[in-house]
């Protein structure tokens, strides 16, 4: 990738009334899906994994479960220079410092008050080193973007918006839920990479075989319909689901709730009876978990909906 490049497309952002045009050049700062809830349901020891997700937390939580091959395919260009940044915040800060340099709210877990922290100077500073080791274009990247732009000029036109607040991003990721599990992918993810495949998952071709595939909650994209989407699933069962694989195939949320209150443009994805029968060779298992709202509000439901295919032929 080339970094200049990047910079000079994010100028233009900066300076473009047309935000929509850049959509996936931002970049999440944390899932918006409870990782935690469905990461165990899949045999990652020690096993490959292809994954979508910009935020880079599917790869962090599978480390933590025991992957060693990793593949992020995104159409976010700016994809992986966030997650090595993330990376060198894991290697360099603690624990608190981690949550003061990337969280969005207060640390607090009873406000919701915005973390004047995030992005740090020093904090950068104190990571800065082991960036540059480990992916220098991420340095050059985030330097330039620190030093150039003001934090809200940054948090509007290279990150989404709609990233869950501190107590949901502890719970839904198994890396961030205490300060054992954050020391503990500290010491396993020094010396780990992972690729990247910067494509539509939709039209790329390959016949790489990978043991499982996270799709989180592609089914939710606008404009999705389940006829692509079922072609996706025949394309990755053939050509890259390993026999004995697993692959992730619908994360969506909400599933208990009045459907008054579901997007619009979901509601053909939550209409359950119709996707699991339009889809039924490639649903294996489904889980409720713990859903998103669940944990914001403590209601106690399980209001998530997974749904895994386990290739066994």
């Amino acid at each position: 990738m080339n970094v200049n490049d990047n910079l000079n497309n994010l100028s233009k952002t900066i300076n473009s009334n047309e935000v929509d045009e850049y959509l996936y050049n931002r970049v999440y700062s944390f899932s918006t899906e409870n990782i935690s809830g469905y990461i165990d349901y899949f045999d990652l020891k020690n096993r490959s994994l292809l994954t979508v997700g910009s935020s880079g937390d599917q790869i962090l939580n599978s480390y933590l479960n025991g992957a060693r091959d990793i593949t992020l395919l995104d159409v976010n260009r700016y994809a992986p220079y966030y997650i090595y940044l993330k990376i060198a915040g894991i290697l360099s800060l603690t624990y608190q410092e981690f949550q003061d340099f990337f969280f969005i709210n207060d640390n607090n877990e009873r406000n919701y008050r915005r973390n004047d922290k995030r992005f740090n100077k020093h904090l950068f500073n104190k990571l800065s080193n082991n960036l540059k080791e480990i992916n220098y274009d991420s340095y050059y990247f985030f330097n330039t973007v620190f030093n150039k732009y003001d934090k809200e000029i940054i948090y509007k036109y290279l990150f989404l918006d709609d990233a869950p607040d501190t107590k949901v991003i502890k719970r839904i990721n198994n890396y961030l839920v205490n300060e054992v599990n954050y020391n503990k992918l500290k010491k396993i993810i020094k010396d780990i990479g992972f690729k990247f495949i910067n494509h539509d998952i939709f039209k790329y071709e390959s016949d790489n075989k990978y043991d499982n595939i996270f799709l989180s909650n592609l089914c939710t994209l606008d404009n999705m319909n389940l006829y692509d989407y079922k072609d996706l699933l025949i394309k990755l069962k053939k050509n890259n689901l390993n026999i004995n694989g697993a692959m992730l195939i619908v994360y969506i949320w909400n599933m208990q709730y009045d459907s008054e209150e579901i997007n619009f443009e979901w509601k053909h994805v939550y209409n359950m009876p119709s996707t699991r029968s339009f889809l039924r060779d490639y649903i294996t298992e489904h889980y409720n978990i713990t859903g998103i709202s669940d944990i914001r509000f403590d209601t106690g439901r399980t209001s998530d909906l997974v749904l895994i295919y386990k290739n066994r032929n």
